[in-house]
């Protein structure tokens, strides 16, 4: 995010420099400087208004709540809603004791490619829904009102006045 930004104003350094140049008197530069900084108010604040709701069909078809986890100060509700429509929509991994099995019971021995990397995702998907019911866990206490999690400060904050 901090290079986005730094590429943002370096662009707009520039952009700033050759209005300059090509002004060729003060009232020009004047001008050119007032529609530099109406424009680059109107870009900053439509991009900061871009914060995007995402409805139940994202959450159906991604899982959002992998990421959401590791955003500081997420709703809460947001993330338990994101998962569990997710889980709506998609069948639940396999526990880590089950082994693909052949014809009889018997395990098999050789896999093809495929199963494979249907193992290797199952396995990762597997970890991700381990770490977010710890998650769950783990932040439960820390919901605000509003579905927020605490802040680490907002945390020490709160313990420092309850002790």
């Amino acid at each position: 995010m901090i290079e986005i930004a730094a590429c943002f104003i370096l662009f707009y350094h520039s952009l700033y420099q050759i209005l300059i140049i090509f002004s060729a008197n003060t009232e020009c530069a004047c001008m050119a400087k007032k529609y530099f900084l109406l424009i680059f108010l109107f870009i900053s604040l439509g991009g900061m208004a871009q914060k995007k709701q995402l409805s139940e069909t994202d959450y159906a078809q991604t899982a959002h709540w992998i990421r959401m986890m590791d955003i500081e100060g997420v709703n809460f509700n947001e993330a338990i809603k994101a998962y569990d429509i997710y889980w709506q929509h998609h069948s639940l991994p396999d526990e880590e004791g089950d082994r693909v099995t052949g014809k009889g019971g018997q395990e098999k021995k050789i896999i093809s490619k495929k199963e494979l990397k249907e193992l290797r995702e199952g396995a990762a998907m597997r970890f991700q829904v381990k770490k977010f019911l710890h998650w769950k866990i783990k932040n439960e206490p820390f919901v605000k009102e509003n579905g927020n999690i605490m802040t680490a400060a907002e945390r020490l904050t709160f313990h420092e006045q309850h002790q």
